[in-house]
Formats: structure tokens, C-alpha cells, sequence
């Protein structure tokens, strides 16, 4: 049942905070359970109230103690997903009773991750909210296969953006980014819309050249890269299952002179 709550004053505001349970916004990383953060790890073991989706790794949700209450909040068989107003209500619920509640993220809560929505409906609503940090894909997804987001002679700088927007609109405000010179572009949420990004970064100049990568499911045991270049992106798109990044930049030419995590490589011309 949701609870509507009238502004109360700071002091009011701490003490009603303690009567509740501990949120906790839980960044869990790439997937790699020893990648986790050492308190990340301590509040997946300790939380009573777990809620979690299909980004979560399996090495880490076996991490979960027997008697920790499982949430799932996901997209199961391609359904639609719970609403993120739906996942507020409970966590805040399960928080009203006194449990003490973690939310796993995949990443880190705040990049792309809803964490900032989260949080904020929860302290606006008085409880006590601590977020915690996880490595996110957009910078070491592609360091799992050995292509840096920055190198000396390659990039000086990089960025990180969703090729979505809300409700699933393309968003193509970050394609001049690829023209940029000793620059690196990080795609998140870009693999079912490849042949967009295609075709717009086509329409404003971009060399069909560039080269580009894939990295599905970075840290995992099914890791998967996928070399190749603008003019390739199609046909590797379909070579990958999500979670993925694409990597825009010289640094691809990296690959193959660093270490990886796990290589299992496909050249797609």
C-alpha cells in the first residue's frame, strides 16, 4: 500500500528515518563477483530484502544467503517490465517494515542506472538512503577486452552516452562526437538500434571507417568482442547478445596489445 507522507521538519525527518528500515542503492559492477567493492559485497550478504533484475549476474545473486528475501524486478520472457513507480512503492514498503533493503544495480547506481530517481523519491520521503559505488561498463567494459577508454597517441579524452532516450526514443544529440579526433565514445543501450546509429552517423560524415567495438557482457564467463568499424556495425550487432557497449575510437586498434579479461573474438569485415 503506498503511504503518502506530508513534509516534516529536519529533526522530525531523522528521528522518522531510524523507525524505518536502510535503504541501500547497491552498484554490483561488470558481473565479476571479485570486482565487487568490499561494502557492496558485506551488504549483498546482510540486506533481508534483495530486489534485483536480469543485469544482475548469477555469480552474484548466488552470493545471497538462504534466507534473504528475493525480489525480482525485471523483464521476464519479454513481458513488460515492473514500472519504476512500482519499484519505489516497494522498496519503500519493505523499508516501512523495518527491513533493511538493498536495491542491486549492474554498474554504478547513478550512471544510467535510475539510481538517481530511486534515491530521490526515498529521501524526499524520509528515509535513510545510502548509495553505493559500482565499476561502471562505460568505462571498463571495453578495458575487459583490452581497449582503454584513453591512451597516449589514440585518445585524450571520452564519453560515455545512452543512445536512448525515455521511452525508447533514439537519441542522436552524442553522433558528432564521432568526428572528433583523439576522442573515444562510449555507447550504452545501442545494440537493438545499431542500424540507426548507422545510418545517422552516415547522414552527418562520419568515416565508415572508424573503428569500433563491441563488448557483450564484460567480466563474465560469456564475454564476448566483436572488431570492426562503422560500416560493419550491422552485421556485428547481430553477433552479440546485451549487455553490451560499442566503443567508437583509434583505441580499438588497441586490441589484441592488452591484457583481457576473458577473449573470445570475432573479426567482422
Amino acid at each position: 500500500m503506498t503511504k503518502i507522507l506530508q513534509p516534516i521538519s529536519a529533526e522530525s525527518n531523522e528521528i522518522f528515518s531510524a523507525r524505518k528500515g536502510k535503504i541501500y542503492l547497491v552498484g554490483c559492477g561488470l558481473g565479476d563477483v571479485e570486482q565487487l567493492t568490499l561494502k557492496a559485497y558485506r551488504i549483498i550478504r546482510e540486506a533481508q530484502i534483495v530486489l534485483y533484475d536480469n543485469l544482475i549476474a548469477k555469480e552474484i545473486l548466488d552470493l545471497l544467503p538462504l534466507e534473504t528475501r528475493k525480489i525480482y524486478v525485471g523483464k521476464p520472457n519479454n513481458n513488460h517490465s515492473i514500472t519504476q513507480e512500482r519499484i519505489n512503492h516497494l522498496i519503500a514498503d519493505y523499508a516501512d517494515q523495518g527491513f533493511s533493503v538493498a536495491r542491486l544495480k549492474s554498474g554504478d547506481p547513478y550512471i544510467f542506472g535510475r539510481g538517481t530517481e530511486e534515491a530521490l523519491y526515498l529521501l524526499e520521503r524520509g528515509y535513510n538512503v545510502e548509495v553505493i559505488a559500482g565499476i561502471s561498463s562505460s568505462v571498463s567494459g571495453s578495458a575487459c577486452a583490452g581497449i582503454p577508454p584513453t591512451a597516449r597517441g589514440y585518445a585524450t579524452s571520452f564519453s560515455v552516452v545512452s543512445a536512448h532516450l525515455q521511452e525508447g526514443k533514439f537519441n542522436t544529440d552524442w553522433l558528432p562526437l564521432l568526428k572528433l579526433s583523439n576522442h573515444t565514445t562510449v555507447v550504452l543501450m545501442g545494440l537493438s538500434i545499431a542500424r540507426k546509429i548507422k545510418r545517422s552517423a552516415y547522414t552527418i560524415g562520419v568515416p565508415h571507417n572508424l573503428p569500433v567495438a563491441i563488448v557483450s557482457n564484460a567480466s563474465r564467463p560469456e564475454q564476448k568482442s566483436v572488431i570492426t568499424t562503422l560500416a560493419g556495425l550491422v552485421k556485428a550487432a547481430k553477433n552479440v547478445d546485451g549487455p553490451a557497449v560499442i566503443v567508437f575510437g583509434d583505441v580499438v586498434k588497441l586490441y589484441g596489445k592488452l591484457p583481457q579479461y576473458q577473449p573470445q573474438v570475432l573479426e567482422v569485415k
